[in-house]
């Protein structure tokens, strides 16, 4: 034999030995199966999101007699989605409010009690804003913040603070 000819035969049981891991009457039958393992779970979800930030809180104008001035802003939504149960939602501010002043939040809730409007003034430790939250979701809530001056505050330049809601048990 030629030394091409040996290299064919060597080739052609390796060709054939995969053929061979399958059990025939799988091809003669012209069907075949295949196992796979699938692996599912489901996760603790607590999500909240806010769309948009509320406008300049500016208190401009004051009225004779009137001991405490204020402005809110209703323009900011929240939505929120959870599987879990007895969640609640709390707010705190990076820095406390120069004194005389005030800065409220109110979180309206279709899937949990709300504690109306809240003083988050100096709240740099969470505070609670809405409570026993099931599961299920509270999509486009309206936050209300109000911002409130002592009549005595003469003039505060503006200042920004950061809000942060957080969905917890």
């Amino acid at each position: 034999m030629s030394r091409g000819a040996q290299k064919v035969h060597l080739v052609i049981p390796l060709l054939l030995f995969p053929l061979l891991l399958f059990p025939l009457h799988l091809f003669a039958q012209g069907s075949s199966s295949v196992i796979q393992i699938v692996t599912v779970e489901v996760k603790p979800i607590a999500k909240i999101a806010v769309n948009g930030d509320p406008g300049a809180l500016n208190i401009v104008g004051a009225l004779a007699d009137v001991n405490e001035l204020s402005v809110s802003d209703q323009s900011t939504r929240y939505s929120m989605v959870t599987n879990l149960d007895n969640m609640k939602i709390v707010a705190s501010v990076n820095d406390p409010m120069p004194a005389g002043t005030r800065l409220m939040i109110r979180l309206e809730s279709t899937n949990g009690k709300s504690y109306g409007e809240v003083d988050i003034s100096s709240a740099q430790t969470p505070v609670n804003v809405v409570s026993g939250i099931g599961r299920g979701s509270n999509l486009n809530q309206t936050i209300t913040y109000t911002f409130a001056a002592d009549a005595s505050v003469n003039e505060i330049a503006a200042q920004s603070r950061i809000i942060t809601l957080t969905l917890t048990e």
